[in-house]
């Protein structure tokens, strides 16, 4: 029986696969492996930025009483609607902190500074135009004015409240000066906080947008 004849370059194509395939497989594996791990690189970089760009702050309510203590603390979206003790409490605040003037200018501060995160719209314009004409730094060096607010604000309509205060001016010895009422309608708008900051300084969201306000005639004391 003869003996086939051996081809030397099929020989040596085939020692070639047998010494080589096994590094390509494994050379094709590593590239694929490397692919899939930079792929979930870029999906947790993706995911990172979405997360961080996404708001993450969630805005509370604080229910009040009559004197403006806690009694009770809700999540902002659990609720349909602002109760009225809040807004009651944040509008007699806010009064409190537009028309006060005292001789401690750290305290006359931080109440300007609350009183700027409730403003909104037209009110702004209206602030700074009252503290331009009466600013309560000048003022705080002859008078100082304690305000007290006469009852609870009441709602005129959905958006409006009327309230009433009174305002007493004394020099700095301790001297009354003047006692005088007023009373003022403002529109009311609630806009959940979206950041830390507004969540701060301003948990309710209640803004004030406009108001008008006025003397009452034949109430001085």
């Amino acid at each position: 029986m003869s003996k086939q004849i051996e081809n030397p370059y099929l020989a040596g194509r085939e020692e070639w696969l047998e010494r080589y395939g096994s590094y390509i497989r494994s050379r094709n594996l590593w590239r694929m492996f490397a692919f899939g791990c930079l792929t979930v690189a870029g999906l947790s970089i993706a995911g990172n930025v979405v997360q961080a760009t996404r708001n993450r702050v969630v805005p509370y309510v604080v229910e009040v009483d009559k004197l403006g203590n806690a009694r009770a603390v809700q999540r902002a979206e659990a609720i349909g609607e602002i109760p009225d003790r809040v807004i009651q409490a944040d509008l007699a605040r806010f009064v409190t902190n537009w028309r006060t003037v005292t001789a401690d200018l750290g305290l006359q501060k931080r109440m300007v500074t609350r009183l700027s995160a409730y403003v909104a719209g037209s009110a702004k314009g209206m602030i700074r135009e009252w503290f331009m004409g009466n600013n309560p730094y000048e003022r705080a060096k002859d008078v100082l004015v304690e305000v007290t607010i006469a009852g609870i604000p009441l709602p005129v309509s959905d958006s409006s409240w009327r309230i009433e205060w009174a305002e007493t001016v004394r020099s700095h010895a301790g001297t009354t000066l003047s006692h005088t009422r007023y009373e003022a309608t403002l529109t009311v708008a609630v806009h959940p906080p979206k950041t830390d900051r507004q969540i701060i300084s301003n948990p309710a969201g209640v803004f004030v947008t406009g108001l008008s306000w006025a003397e009452l005639l034949g109430q001085k004391g």
